[in-house]
């Protein structure tokens, strides 16, 4: 058995790198396989899992005679320790060997191995040709040169250095083709007829046969003056007149290899239309149920905004009818701003449910409900306090919402409580400002603002405390609070974002 490493013929597979192992399609590949003149076969673990139509026909055998089934029964018992060894390195190599066919005639191939991943498994792709004609023809071609010039591949003889020494007729009108000369090609090099890329290559593929390593095929073109033609170059050591030689077979597979192109690119297309309409089918499948998960969603949140809005209703009533059952005056302002709060959260809620949304709120509507609710809920005949409310009109995420209406209503709260004493009337301003997405925010009255005035330690109050703390909520925020003889004044600035930023800085004037 001879044998050499060797890359699998072009248009076969495609490696991404040389070392790689190579990645078959199975659609575009079986199309291939199926139009394929030469036996294919994929083996994993030492097991047949596929062999194309060419390969049953040429060895005479049927599908259910090969899958599942070892090679090696094919093979001649002097050939099968080496047939099992590159069985077992599983590399890149051309060889031939003796086999039989499925009615145990013998046959001599010659097998091209090729590691692949077929169907996501390490594979063993073969390319197995029956040589058993070209052999007779190797051994006997000097006798037969009649029958060498019937022959349709073109086939020269060549010297040591790569001089043509015999060429049959074809390869004669091959040679010619190049040069428009119909002299012979005797005592000319091999090389003058290769295109030049090609030349290395072939230069290669010849010395290794000198070698010894062993016959094989490669895949080159030859000069023409037309296009380069796509030439199949075989190659075998011979003996010529007493000395060594090589016995080169050259098949013209132009035609053949654009036929095989144009029903791969066929195949190919068709497969990719197929595909395509499948995925345009399962994409309008998604979009559907995309379609009804959104408004799934959509409901399923907007039945939890309502029923959040009726639970903070229900405490927000409850500590109401607290309130007007306590008899120590002293605790109905600590319920109140708890009431206060739950109805800021409330109020958010409500519009939720109202736009069935969850992703924007109307944050200048928001802000003057509260501002009027905080002026109800503190009516009284001794509250003389006006809350005037005036907002750039702005959709926020309903985060950022809760956060403002938090703030504003813990300062409208304190202002109310502390900056305007004794029944003093006075005016509390709410001021929005938006620019770009830039927002600020103005909590200010005119009360006495005086801070000894204020609560004791009224920094430390749990109202002023919450606002420290909700602005650092808001993104790129700082709070500046100035108070002075004409009433006190809380400035938030911050840029427009659901996500939570670095702590504020905290400005006093």
């Amino acid at each position: 058995m001879k044998s050499k490493t060797h890359p699998p013929a072009k248009g076969i597979i495609k490696k991404k790198e040389r070392g790689d192992t190579a990645s078959l399609p199975s659609d575009i590949f079986k199309a291939a396989a199926d139009i394929s003149d030469a036996g294919i076969v994929i083996v994993h673990q030492d097991k047949v899992i596929y062999a194309n139509t060419r390969f049953l026909t040429s060895f005479r055998l049927n599908m259910k005679d090969v899958i599942g089934t070892n090679l090696l029964r094919f093979v001649q018992a002097e050939d099968q320790p080496v047939a099992k060894k590159e069985q077992e390195r599983n590399r890149n190599i051309v060889y031939e060997l003796k086999g039989y066919r499925g009615d145990r005639e013998p046959v001599d191939l010659e097998v091209s191995a090729t590691p692949v991943l077929y169907e996501k498994k390490v594979c063993r792709l073969l390319l197995i040709r029956d040589i058993t004609k070209r052999k007779s023809v190797e051994s006997h071609f000097r006798s037969y040169s009649g029958l060498l010039n019937s022959l349709p591949q073109a086939i020269y003889v060549l010297s040591s250095n790569g001089d043509i020494l015999f060429s049959n007729n074809n390869g004669t009108k091959m040679a010619a083709s190049v040069t428009k000369e119909k002299t012979s090609p005797l005592g000319t090099s091999l090389m003058d007829y290769i295109m030049p890329e090609y030349q290395n290559t072939t230069k290669h593929f010849l010395a290794e046969l000198k070698s010894g390593v062993g016959a094989g095929s490669r895949f080159v073109k030859f000069k023409s003056m037309g296009e380069p033609r796509s030439i199949e170059m075989s190659a075998v050591s011979v003996e010529w007149e007493g000395g060594k030689a090589t016995m080169v077979v050259c098949e013209d597979v132009s035609l053949k290899e654009q036929m095989e192109k144009n029903e791969i690119a066929k195949q190919a297309m068709q497969s990719v239309n197929e595909h395509l309409q499948w995925e345009i089918e399962k994409h309008a499948e998604l979009q559907d149920r995309l379609k009804k998960m959104v408004e799934e969603k959509e409901w399923l949140l907007k039945e939890v905004n309502h029923r959040v809005k009726n639970n903070l209703q229900i405490l927000t009533s409850i500590l109401n009818l607290q309130i007007n059952q306590m008899k120590d005056n002293k605790l109905v302002p600590v319920i109140r701003e708890f009431q206060n709060r739950f109805f800021a959260l409330t109020s958010i809620y409500s519009s939720l449910y109202r736009r069935g949304e969850s992703e924007e709120i109307d944050l200048s509507k928001y802000l003057r409900d509260l501002a009027h609710s905080l002026s109800v809920s503190y009516a009284g005949p001794e509250n003389k306090i006006t809350i005037a409310c005036s907002a750039d009109s702005m959709f926020v995420e309903y985060d950022d919402a809760i956060t403002f209406g938090l703030i504003v209503n813990e300062l409208i709260s304190n202002s109310i409580k502390y900056a305007f004493p004794n029944g003093r009337k006075g005016l509390i301003e709410v001021k929005l400002k938006k620019k770009a997405d830039q927002v600020s925010l103005i909590v200010a009255d005119n009360g006495i603002g005086k801070k000894e005035l204020l609560n004791p330690d009224s920094n430390n109050t749990l109202g002023l405390q919450l606002v420290e703390s909700l602005v650092t909520q808001l993104k790129d925020s700082q709070i500046k609070e100035t108070i002075s003889n004409k009433g006190t004044r809380y400035e938030i600035t911050c840029t427009l974002s659901s996500k939570v930023p670095e702590k504020a800085v905290l400005f006093k004037t």
